[in-house]
């Protein structure tokens, strides 16, 4: 029975709030409603195209009308001089913020930015720091690049930079205008330098790990506070319009084909909406989320990269959705309070279960870190192993493919290493391969991976390397190994030497065993080489 009279407490105290509050609906604002995109129409706008074609912003009470974008095009500039209600731009909105401009984050399209840096495919230009001394293209907004580069260690003021053309055929070695790289979009540009026949290379932020919000719509303070019902009508109605692209490509696709870009081909639109879905991460949350933590983290970037003051606050920035609570409801604060402390009470006997359980929790949690580090870490030499090295290198091969990149294996194992167990015991030998570890940290790049893949094997894994780069590695791994300076337990010096093979990623390369196997076949033609000279060496001094 006093369950019972709780429950209908209960009951009548939610009605009580959300029937009002599911009732109330506030005018929307009866003006057309514009959107600065912030690019050329093209899938990258697919839900803005769904939700307009489709009714969804009409049924919400809006009148929108789309603006195409362009290299030029601030969207923020466009949104604080009336020019539209509402912009699309990226996590330079920050830094628009923090020049004055009462920007408000409404919703996060992409979770992870699209924005790269495209190169030409030249010699003497393979890392982000090869820019300097180069032109680029870049667009307006494209202030969150320049953060990665400045992060990077590069120079910007030995950039040249140029404005964009929207037109990355400048990159041709052949064109007049010298372009040497441009700021680019991982859904479009890759696929117009393919059909363009463009040997490129892309410079990831993601790749230093500098993750930034994409494509996020927003407002002003100022539209806000007097159409709030409009802000959270067109959110919720352009986030029903991406649920229904997604799910609906091929249409979306013909609308766009149809009435907004004749002139993209439906291969680079199909293209553009693959690479689309690895940005939204819906696997892991819902279509428009973002965080003020996520938001935080972003413009701490920007603090490291000296772009924006470490007191920068984010008051006011990022959008809340809250509803209205008429005060004649008030009441039914007091009784559900009265509710909460009856719970209380029952709650408080299990209490000490709960505790016991969280302690279980984070002790399991701390056992599947060690074991997920048993699983991926070579125990010896603290390198990755063989199942860690097969995961990791399958990743790096398929994105290298995807992005016409170079990549490139160096195998090696020990020479000697019997010899040196059955001389001076297994305990040497541990030590050696412990400095053998260290050799591979202090010679490879932070992107290389170093793995042992048996007793005295091992492999290192070399993104965006061709094989210039993987000999300019190799060379100082076999420096820092005739320095190892690894010495018996009775003080004698013990060499330690190696056997290498190098292989380059091939276009019929499919998986990490077609690297290994070339490599492992020049290792042991050197390894050859080496017995022959050894050989040699014997009998020039009689030894039979």
């Amino acid at each position: 029975m006093r369950f019972g009279l709780v429950a209908w407490m209960i009951l009548s105290g939610f009605l009580a709030f959300s029937g009002p509050a599911m009732a109330q609906r506030q005018a929307v604002a009866e003006t057309p409603i514009r959107i600065q995109l912030k690019w050329f129409h093209q899938f990258q706008f697919a839900g803005y195209y769904a939700a307009l074609e489709k009714g969804f912003f009409e049924e919400a009470g809006l009148d929108v009308r789309l603006i195409a974008g362009g290299p030029t095009i601030d969207p923020a500039h466009a949104v604080m001089f009336g020019e539209a209600e509402f912009g699309v731009g990226n996590s330079t909105l920050l830094l628009d913020r923090a020049d004055g401009m009462p920007l408000v984050a409404v919703s996060a399209i992409f979770q992870h930015s699209p924005f790269v840096i495209l190169a030409r495919r030249d010699a003497g230009l393979e890392t982000v720091k090869d820019l300097e001394g180069r032109t680029m293209m870049a667009e307006a907004h494209a202030a969150e690049l320049f953060a990665y580069l400045k992060l990077a260690g590069v120079d910007l003021s030995k950039i040249q930079f140029v404005d964009h053309t929207g037109d990355i055929s400048n990159l041709a070695a052949e064109d007049p205008s010298g372009i040497d790289a441009t700021t680019a979009y991982s859904t479009t540009e890759p696929y117009d330098a393919i059909r363009l026949d463009l040997p490129y290379r892309i410079f990831n932020p993601r790749e230093r790990t500098i993750d930034f919000y994409g494509d996020t719509l927003f407002t002003t303070e100022a539209f806000l506070e007097r159409n709030p019902a409009t802000v959270k009508a067109l959110r919720d109605a352009l986030l029903k319009g991406w649920a229904y692209a997604l799910s609906h490509q091929e249409e979306i696709i013909s609308i766009i084909m149809e009435k907004y870009a004749p002139k993209i081909d439906r291969l680079h639109m199909s293209y553009e909406a693959q690479t689309i879905y690895d940005l939204l991460a819906t696997e892991l949350v819902e279509i428009g989320y973002m965080s003020e933590t996520r938001w935080r983290q972003i413009a701490d970037v920007f603090v490291e990269a000296g772009m924006l003051d470490a007191g920068f606050s984010l008051e006011g920035f990022v959008y809340v959705d809250e509803e209205p609570v008429d005060p004649k409801y008030y009441y039914w604060i007091a009784t559900l309070a009265l509710i909460a402390i009856i719970g209380f009470s029952l709650a408080h006997r299990f209490w000490r279960l709960n505790r016991r359980l969280r302690e279980e929790i984070f002790a399991k949690e701390a056992l599947r870190v060690e074991l997920e580090a048993l699983a991926t870490t070579d125990a010896l030499s603290g390198l990755a192993n063989r199942r860690e090295l097969s995961r990791w290198a399958h990743h790096e091969i398929s994105r290298a493919k995807r992005q016409q990149d170079d990549l490139a294996l160096i195998q090696f194992d020990l020479d000697g290493f019997k010899g040196i167990n059955d001389r001076w015991g297994h305990a040497l030998g541990d030590r050696a391969i412990s400095l053998v570890a260290d050799a591979m940290r202090r010679s490879l790049r932070e992107i290389d991976l170093a793995a042992r893949v048996g007793g005295d094997e091992f492999v290192a894994v070399l993104p965006k390397a061709d094989l210039a780069a993987a000999n300019r590695v190799l060379t100082r791994l076999r420096g820092e190994l005739h320095t190892a300076g690894l010495v018996s337990d009775d003080g004698s010096p013990v060499a330690i030497s190696a056997s290498f093979g190098v292989a380059v990623l091939q276009f019929d390369d499919r998986t990490l065993e077609d690297l290994m196997h070339r490599a492992d076949t020049a290792m042991y033609k050197e390894k050859e080489a080496h017995r022959e000279v050894a050989r040699m060496s014997d009998i020039q001094l009689g030894v039979a």
